[in-house]
């Protein structure tokens, strides 16, 4: 089996929560929600080489925590950036030499299961690139000037994360000069010609961004299914 990484992107610093505690750490189930993040990885192969981005202010932070919960997971720990696209680059240069294949997963995503990883990074081995994805339930409109129009919803996905990739995939997208429309890893490949192959997601892998989106995640995982 290749060698297989996983970069957990930890950027946030909870503007949109409304709190001075970056989203990653606070507390989910007795937990920062970042442990339970890396927990899902772990289970499901702690043979993964993790790499954490964290932005140096929150590092002292991070250690604290570390301690107080006893965290043992070996990661590396890199410095993040002032956009996504940065942060990944600095967890791509943190990587083994002997990787192969490469997740980048928001780390306040801590409802992925076993299942949705394993598709990833099965999809990206076979295709080069992957990204978890799963179907939109809302009418989409989109504005134009004054006025919008209903996008066909058949067509559209919600694209969630671990998006993975083969190593060589990675870092040749990442080599190119950064721009506004990457929104993910997936628009980086996607630009230097790379076909991003589509898989099946977990509806429960939301990202917390919001006060609720941290209770939805506090009630499914109360809720004792199998993520």
């Amino acid at each position: 089996m290749p060698k297989r990484a996983v970069i957990m992107v930890a950027g946030g610093t909870g503007t949109r929560m409304a709190s001075k505690t970056a989203k990653q750490f606070l507390d989910l189930a007795g937990k920062p929600v970042i442990f339970h993040t890396f927990r899902a990885f772990y289970r499901f192969d702690p043979d993964l080489q993790f790499v954490l981005v964290l932005y140096p202010a929150l590092r002292e932070e991070w250690q604290a925590l570390v301690r107080a919960h006893r965290f043992d997971i070996p990661h590396v720990l890199t410095h993040g950036g002032a956009e996504r696209f940065h942060s990944v680059k600095n967890g791509l240069a943190a990587l083994d030499n002997d990787v192969e294949l490469v997740a980048v997963h928001d780390a306040v995503r801590p409802l992925v299961t076993a299942a949705t990883i394993a598709r990833s990074f099965a999809a990206a081995e076979k295709h080069g690139a992957a990204v978890p994805v799963i179907p939109v339930t809302d009418t989409i409109r989109q504005k134009e000037n004054d006025g919008s129009k209903t996008l066909p919803r058949h067509t559209l996905v919600a694209v969630q994360t671990p998006q993975c990739f083969r190593r060589k995939v990675i870092d040749e997208a990442y080599a190119a000069e950064y721009d506004p429309v990457f929104t993910d890893d997936a628009s980086v490949a996607e630009r230097a010609g790379h076909y991003i192959r589509l898989c099946e997601g977990n509806r429960a892998n939301i990202k917390i961004t919001t006060p609720e989106d941290l209770a939805v995640s506090e009630a499914l995982m109360a809720s004792g299914q199998n993520f």
